[in-house]
């Protein structure tokens, strides 16, 4: 066998066992593709059993809760007695915000989760709309007020990078708060205030939300919505 012919046996042999450029550049370009997910973004994926009441440890419920990555963000799907509900989620930090309402009525609806710095001086907040791959960005200053209810200069950016200012303001009602943006758009929302965090519904009356604290493989929270002024709990555990 001429050394010609040898080498192109050989050449042969390792195209045939490793793929040609063309396939190893594809499978690369699939490599890059492929989303950065944020740190601690997959955490909360996967199936939990939960249980929850509604306000004054009313309605007590049970069911399943199913969390999947959605880009940067996660789908919800409970599955209860009463019905099932569907949402979009935003992690920051150790905690999770989600939108939701009934199957086929999350049209419209977000949640924005904010970190809460101080008394309630500072919010950086990341929003999240039903259905949507990203998150937007928006932070907050207290311009007016005191502890978490007052007036705020925002400025924030949205999933498509269109940078927007104006104001937010934030009043007591109930258990949770009114929120009442005026930027480019005049919405409103109610939400809930914890500690170094608060969520936030909006889009609707027909837009829930539901707020919890990650805990190893188990979420717990509150959750509420525009109808009605008082919250919710509900403990879901992998």
């Amino acid at each position: 066998m001429s050394r010609r012919l040898i080498f192109l046996v050989l050449v042969a042999v390792l195209v045939s066992g490793c793929g040609g450029p063309a396939e190893r550049i594809q499978e690369r370009v699939k490599e890059l593709a492929s989303p950065t997910p944020t740190p601690g973004e997959r955490e909360i994926a996967g199936l939990f059993q939960v249980g929850g009441n509604a306000s004054g440890g009313l309605d007590a419920y049970s069911g399943t809760l199913e969390i999947q990555p959605q880009g940067d963000l996660y789908s919800f799907r409970w599955t209860l007695p009463t019905g099932n509900r569907v949402g979009t989620g935003v992690e920051y930090g150790d905690h999770v915000a989600a939108t939701f309402a009934p199957t086929g009525g999350g049209k419209g609806c977000g949640v924005t989760l904010y970190k809460v710095s101080g008394d309630g001086a500072n919010l950086s907040g990341r929003s999240a709309m039903f259905g949507d791959q990203k998150f937007a960005i928006e932070n907050a200053t207290r311009i007016a007020g005191t502890t978490f209810e007052g007036k705020y200069s925002v400025t924030g950016t949205t999933v498509d990078g269109h940078s927007y200012s104006g104001t937010l303001e934030t009043k007591k009602n109930g258990e949770g708060y009114v929120f009442q943006w005026k930027t480019d758009h005049s919405f409103a929302g109610f939400g809930i205030w914890r500690g170094n965090v608060a969520a936030v519904s909006f889009g609707g009356s027909q837009c829930s939300f539901a707020l919890y604290d990650i805990s190893g493989n188990t979420l717990d929270g509150f959750w509420g919505s525009q109808k009605q002024i008082t919250f919710g709990k509900e403990t879901a555990k992998r």
